[in-house]
């Protein structure tokens, strides 16, 4: 029976390819990937390994510290929104910052449903890094109610090149790969699911990101599980952290977790953030920004830091000088 025969050299080949292929892999020759992955949730799985938790939680190099006690703290960012109109101003107030007696206090005014906000931009570049935690001290206002639509908590950026405003202003565009990608943690009330604030989830652009249903690529939203969600209470501190680890070029192997008040949140991996090793973290920003701003919504930040590793809610001894937003040196 030729058919017969032919068929089973073709599986003969197949199974041989196969088991090549596999050697190859196991022997440190990684597979390169041209495909979309969706990221994979791994918080349980993390949380439940006390190894993999103690990896991600490893202490790095400090990069940037700001408790913003000193009106120095402008400095050392290479742009403030709303600085000029007092809607961003750094306030001296003991009961009112987490530590020390100052912070920055950032307002979305009332704008009759038009887009309003007040925020700052760090850069640590130009070289950049290929791993970042961000922490930082946030506080909604008693009152704070964004509506529906916000970006306020903090986001990191990665970018190739030396341009400090490269992908700013790029909402419902997907990168490349070769250009930037960013994330932020910041709450989503879900139409009036949740109060305000929200629930906080990641919010996220790279170039494997879905598009929306419009025909644009807004930013992602890649959140815990649904059981797992918080919504923060307003008019009290929180700590918030977040981490991105870069992908090496060809592989979808990069990471973003987030943790609040000490404890891991979110863990996604296999991540394909870029194409380019050109492009790195370079880039951080705190602020408020509310799509349609029918009242005036506060926000407070303090004790910012910047790490290659974790950092957690305490304050960790400094490893290294701490870099300065404005100049990244």
């Amino acid at each position: 029976m030729p058919g017969f025969a032919t068929s089973r050299l073709l599986v003969a080949i197949v199974a041989c390819t196969v088991q090549l292929a596999w050697i190859t892999t196991a022997r440190g020759q990684r597979p390169t990937t041209t495909e979309a992955i969706p990221p994979r949730l791994v918080t349980a799985q993390t949380l439940a390994d006390p190894k993999a938790l103690a990896a991600l939680q490893r202490p790095g190099k400090l990069l940037f510290e700001d408790d913003f006690e000193s009106p120095d703290s402008l400095k050392r960012y290479f742009e403030i929104r709303g600085l000029k109109e007092e809607r961003a101003k750094l306030i001296s107030d003991p009961k009112l910052a987490h530590s020390g007696k100052g912070c920055i206090q950032f307002t979305a005014i009332a704008r009759d449903g038009r887009e309003s906000g007040a925020g700052a931009s760090g850069w640590f570049g130009p070289a950049g890094y290929d791993r970042v935690y961000f922490r930082r001290y946030i506080r909604f206002g008693a009152d704070y109610d964004q509506g529906n639509l916000n970006h306020t908590g903090g986001g990191l950026a990665a970018l190739a090149g030396n341009d400090r405003w490269r992908a700013m202003g790029s909402a419902g565009i997907k990168p490349r790969g070769d250009d930037h990608f960013n994330s932020a943690f910041e709450p989503w009330k879900d139409w009036g699911r949740y109060p305000a604030p929200g629930y906080m989830f990641l919010y996220t652009y790279w170039m494997d990101m879905k598009r929306d249903r419009d025909g644009n690529y807004w930013g992602n939203m890649l959140g815990p599980a649904e059981k797992d969600r918080i919504v923060p209470p307003r008019d009290r501190w929180m700590c918030l952290e977040h981490m991105i680890q870069v992908n090496d070029v060809g592989q979808a192997n990069g990471q973003l977790a987030a943790w609040i008040d000490g404890k891991l949140y979110i863990h996604y991996t296999g991540i394909r953030w870029r194409s380019s090793a050109d492009v790195k973290l370079k880039r951080f920003d705190i602020g408020v920004y509310v799509h349609k701003a029918t009242k005036d919504n506060t926000v407070w930040y303090d004790d910012v830091v910047l790490s290659t590793g974790y950092i957690g809610p305490t304050t960790r001894p400094a490893t290294a000088p701490a870099a300065d937003a404005q100049t990244g040196r």
